[in-house]
């Protein structure tokens, strides 16, 4: 079943309609400067500090707006589970090594916040008593020299609808004031219920709400009316975040959707339940899954999934908010994830917080004018990359500091790889630095040692707290079941360790350099 569309929406549509009047303004726009501060001692920016770009134009029309769909714990498995996720795909351009920074979800939000690894952001964890959430990030300053806040310098109308930080907010003056830089914020203030859907606090520009547990409550059903009254409402150029809940666990699921995926299973690949050769101390002694443990792995899976078809909600809502305003022609849409998540992978019955592909190179597709429909890019992205690549398109400057790169050049029409933004990035880091407590809803019972590790097109190199060492060829092992750290030719290995350790140690420029070094 379809989303239910807005009220508003079909009578905005049939007054367009009956005008017959659609905006069409083209032409190139240039990248404004920003200047702009921050109040931790590492991330220093002065006007002199931030580098000049060139104008950037998409070949049917200029960006003006971006709207950025973020789903929480949202695999490529389960993604193609989903129709309307899967016939994406043909519709916009899928970056296919797309890299979070962290398969956690505060650090990972805070680097699309930031442009930076973890690393330098060191917003570690979900928790403040751990080094992250959200007062980690408050008491950093990061609030005040961030996306919401480049955008917002050179007047662009800025929201966030849906999830923020983990452990926001921490005062009642906070739960009812938005941080700087967002025009519009709607956000749960009462994390259990936000997870299950129901029976939680909305502060809403500044106005506290109450939500009970009947259908129309369902919280990703009242983000996305929220949602779609902004692109109705909101003056260009806009940004619009609209951050979902699902299918995060316990995965709640709307009404409209219940038994729509009864009968599924999590897929049975190569790695479901087998065990990794020369697999790392933490996975060594994964015995295999009972009958009982599989079949609680397939009903998550489910559970998961009809859950998920909300997501796709919240995609549909935007692009048909979209095509109502008027505003289809001039705004990319991009939809992605915080993280992955895996399913009876290596003998694990779930989580997220690996190296692996699953749970670190998540789904990425880019719709709007000037975007090819149907078109994969294999080339290295990072989550690092988001933010500069929006405020590039709307016309500010990410500061030097931040460790990604503006990734237009890939998604534009008109040009091939990187186009005019050299070098092209060939790896793309992930890191998990922080710990879980058992009250974090992303604490695992069997979850690695603290790593960092490295993505390549053709190889994932990991390095443990523990001193352990992991190579994958991605190449011949798409599913990473073969530890070849001691198989490897020496040279390639030496090459990835080399570049490894100037990315691990990298920050801003540095990380743009040891980014797009070459391995053979």
């Amino acid at each position: 079943m379809r989303h239910r569309r807005p009220d508003h929406l079909a009578g905005l549509a049939a007054i367009i309609a009956a005008v017959g009047v659609v905006a069409l303004i083209a032409g190139a726009f240039v990248l404004g400067q920003v200047t702009r501060s921050t109040t931790a001692e590492s991330t220093r920016l002065t006007t002199a500090s931030v580098a000049p770009r060139q104008p950037v134009t998409f070949a049917s029309s200029r960006i003006r707006n971006v709207v950025l769909v973020v789903a929480d714990d949202l695999d490529w498995k389960l993604w193609d589970e989903i129709p309307r996720l899967k016939a994406l795909r043909a519709r916009g351009t899928t970056l296919t090594n797309y890299v979070v920074s962290d398969s956690l979800c505060c650090p990972s939000r805070t680097t699309i916040f930031r442009g930076q690894y973890v690393h330098n952001h060191q917003v570690v964890s979900n928790e403040v008593t751990s080094g992250g959430g959200w007062p980690t990030f408050r008491d950093k300053g990061y609030p005040t020299d961030c996306l919401p806040t480049w955008l917002s310098a050179v007047g662009v109308h800025t929201g966030l609808v849906g999830k923020y930080l983990n452990e926001y907010p921490q005062t009642p003056v906070e739960a009812v004031t938005a941080p700087p830089g967002w025009n519009e914020f709607v956000v749960p203030t009462t994390p259990f219920g936000a997870y299950h859907g129901y029976d939680y606090t909305l502060a809403a520009n500044g106005a506290l709400q109450q939500y009970g547990n009947a259908p129309k409550d369902f919280l990703n059903d009242v983000l996305d009316d929220y949602a779609s009254r902004f692109i109705a409402n909101a003056s260009t150029p806009f940004f619009l975040e609209l951050a979902s809940f699902t299918p995060h666990l316990p995965s709640p699921v709307a009404e409209r959707h219940k038994g729509s995926h009864a009968g599924a299973q999590a897929p049975r690949d190569a790695a479901f339940n087998v065990a990794i050769t020369n697999p790392p101390s933490w996975l060594a002694n994964a015995g295999p899954l009972s009958k009982a443990a599989i079949n609680a792995i397939d009903r998550t899976w489910v559970n998961r999934a009809e859950s998920a078809e909300s997501f796709a909600d919240s995609v549909e809502t935007v692009l048909d908010s979209l095509v109502a305003t008027g505003h289809e022609s001039d705004t990319l849409v991009i939809v992605t994830s915080d993280n992955g998540f895996h399913m009876g992978s290596y003998r694990t019955r779930r989580g997220k917080r690996t190296a692996f592909d699953a749970d670190t190179v998540v789904p990425f597709v880019a719709i709007g004018p000037g975007v090819v429909p149907g078109k994969r890019i294999e080339d290295m992205a990072s989550e690092t990359d988001l933010g500069p690549t929006v405020a590039a398109l709307l016309g500010a400057t990410a500061p030097e500091w931040v460790d990604g790169r503006s990734i237009v050049g890939l998604l534009d029409s008109t040009t091939l790889g990187y186009g005019s933004i050299p070098p092209t990035r060939t790896a793309a880091l992930s890191e998990s630095l922080g710990v879980t407590s058992p009250g974090d809803p992303d604490y695992e019972l069997l979850a690695p040692p603290n790593f960092t590790a490295m993505h390549t097109r053709d190889w994932l190199y990991v390095e443990s707290l523990t001193g352990e060492q992991e190579l994958y060829n991605r190449r011949t092992d798409p599913l990473e079941l073969v530890n070849v750290i001691e198989t490897a030719p020496p040279e390639t290995v030496l090459a990835l360790k080399r570049q490894f350790e100037a990315l691990r140690t990298c920050a801003g420029s540095t990380c743009r350099v040891a980014d797009s070094m070459q391995v053979p």
